[in-house]
């Protein structure tokens, strides 16, 4: 029983040191401290680009590729922004060599109300501005966990 007792105790010490104590005064201004601001809008912006095939039936039909190709890069961008990059790899060693390593990265997101602010098409290349704003209350409901 009285091991079971001294288990709590010392438990309960460790919790207690490694959160530290509440204060109730406000906090400083330092920059160190992470505070949330709800009042203010926050963006994101990404630069995709896009390719022109070369081989297509007319000049619009490259620009159309080159300009969705864009498209799909910003949004890319912006689900690894958001959510993260998940990774996996593996490496094969023989005989005391690397014989193949191969890393896979996949991004897994839902991106709503991107806005496309610029887009240029020089020398083959589209290249697209993309934005997505969201209030500072709104990014800490869909990410904070």
């Amino acid at each position: 029983m009285k091991r079971w007792f001294i288990a709590l105790l010392a438990s309960l010490g460790f919790i207690v040191l490694i959160t530290g104590c509440a204060s109730k005064e406000a906090p400083a201004k330092d920059p160190k401290v992470a505070a949330y601001d709800f009042s203010n809008e926050k963006s994101f912006v990404v630069y995709g680009e896009g390719i022109a095939p070369q081989n297509t039936v007319s000049p619009a039909q490259a620009i159309a590729l080159a300009k969705r190709a864009a498209i799909t890069d910003g949004y890319r961008q912006l689900g690894e922004k958001l959510y993260g990059v998940k990774i996996n790899s593996s490496e094969t060693v023989k005989d005391a060599a690397l014989k193949d390593s191969r890393i896979v990265a996949s991004v897994n997101a839902l991106v709503k109300d991107a806005a496309i602010t610029d887009a240029t098409f020089k020398d083959g290349l589209y290249s697209i501005r993309m934005e997505i704003s969201m209030s500072a209350r709104r990014w800490h409901e869909l990410f904070a966990y």
